[in-house]
């Protein structure tokens, strides 16, 4: 009986101790600190565009406003928009008003009138000349009727060309004009040029005026278009306008064709910027020409339009978030200043062979495309970069890094941490001294 209790004892002893020591690693392992880690990245190589990217609408380059030159109510409409119309097309029929025609009786009275006029005169000089020649009348009466003739014959090349110009105006042809006739029957409105009816916007039986004589600058009928050459017109913000140069190459995505990308090029820039209603912002005019053919696009298409300053196809870059851009001088001072640019600094993680052949699964994410391993502070170096093209997602990388690298993704958190290590050595140098 004694011999089972001093067992027991012992088996309890030895159990508060075995408990006492695991207790105690235990709370040993939860004191230390495990050291802490950061995400990082693989450095690419891909394209890298330097573009602005704005709206615009498709126009065509050459459009011309077709009106009436004599007022009067529409007889015949035998165009339609959407229509191609070759040059001198009859494309309207309008009955002149009863002023345009007064108008067309007087000068033909006037023609008439010279005539007459021109033949008394001739047959009056024809006598004063027979009684001048035979010493009958004195020299200043043959004058006189010499005069007279010429009058006569100025005076009816006047009308007949004020005639002439009338008829021409209405589109009407000599031939047309029977030598009775006292009524403008009527006008032809006929296409000045070979294109496209963008729009018609009249009907028969209104009454159109004069696009000559009209103070409103007349009464649009049709509205004709060149569809062999066309552009895209944006509006450019007076902040990027000064990137922005004629020739320079354009992408332009159509929204009713989403899936192509024509090419273009800057065309025209306006010389003086424009404050629309109800905006502070200056926007300038620009055209771009569309340089690929293409007939399916028509006007007032709305499209996104992507100016290029500057492309790289295959070039090394880095994420703007991944590089950190500093305004220290070798000294460490800050220079930061308006209107200075920093130098640009990425942390790059140096792996050890072990490591790099087989990293820790648990310290990866296999959901990220770029292989995101977390890696202590005690792996990172500042690199300073030299750049190239530089978009507001991508960074150019000249030199300092190689694809492949690996970089921290905040380097501001591992510049802060690294300069907060720095500090700790020092002052534990200084404690030391």
């Amino acid at each position: 009986m004694a011999t089972k209790k001093r067992r027991l004892l012992k088996v309890l002893v030895f159990l508060f101790l075995a408990g006492s020591v695991g207790a105690a690693v235990y709370f040993n392992l939860r004191q230390e600190k495990a050291e802490e880690t950061y995400p990082t990245a693989l450095v690419e190589r891909g394209a890298v565009v330097d573009k602005l990217a704005e709206t615009g609408r498709i126009e065509l380059v050459r459009t011309v406003e077709v009106k009436s030159t004599i007022a009067g109510e529409i007889r015949d409409l035998p165009i339609e928009a959407g229509a191609w119309v070759e040059t001198g097309e009859l494309m309207a029929v309008i009955e002149p008003d009863p002023n345009q025609s007064l108008q067309l009786y007087q000068k033909r009275s006037s023609v008439e009138q010279g005539k007459i006029d021109l033949a008394e005169q001739e047959r009056n000089f024809e006598r004063q000349k027979a009684l001048f020649d035979r010493k009958m009348i004195p020299a200043k009466q043959f004058e006189e009727a010499e005069v007279r003739l010429t009058r006569a014959r100025t005076g009816l090349r006047l009308a007949q060309l004020e005639l002439d110009m009338l008829e021409a105006k209405a589109n009407l042809q000599r031939s047309q004009l029977s030598e009775d006739q006292v009524a403008l029957d009527e006008v032809r409105v006929l296409a000045p040029i070979d294109g496209i009816v963008i729009r018609r916007d009249v009907e028969v039986g209104e009454v159109v005026s004069s696009g000559l004589s009209s103070y409103s600058g007349g009464t649009v009928l049709f509205e004709i278009g060149d569809p062999s050459q066309l552009i895209v017109r944006g509006d450019i913000a007076e902040i990027d306008i000064g990137r922005v140069e004629v020739s320079q190459d354009v992408d332009i995505i159509v929204d009713a064709y989403p899936d192509t990308t024509y090419r273009g090029r800057v065309r025209w820039i306006a010389p003086v910027g424009q404050q629309k209603q109800g905006s502070t912002i200056v926007t300038f005019d620009t055209e771009i020409e569309i340089t690929d053919q293409a007939p399916r696009l028509r006007q007032g298409m709305s499209c996104d339009i992507d100016i290029l300053f500057a492309q790289r196809d295959s070039a090394v870059y880095l994420p703007v978030e991944r590089a950190l851009e500093v305004f220290d001088d070798e000294d460490g001072e800050d220079v930061r200043g308006a209107g200075t640019r920093g130098r640009f600094v990425a942390y790059v993680a140096e792996l050890s062979d072990s490591l790099a052949a087989a990293p820790d699964s648990t310290h990866s994410d296999s959901t990220r495309s770029d292989s995101v391993l977390q890696m202590p502070l005690s792996v990172f170096a500042e690199v300073e970069l030299a750049t190239g093209i530089e978009t507001s997602t991508r960074l150019e990388v000249l030199s300092g890094l190689t694809e492949g690298d690996r970089v921290a993704e905040d380097p501001s958190v591992i510049r802060s941490k690294l300069e907060q290590k720095d500090e700790e050595k020092d002052e534990e140098k200084d404690e030391e001294d």
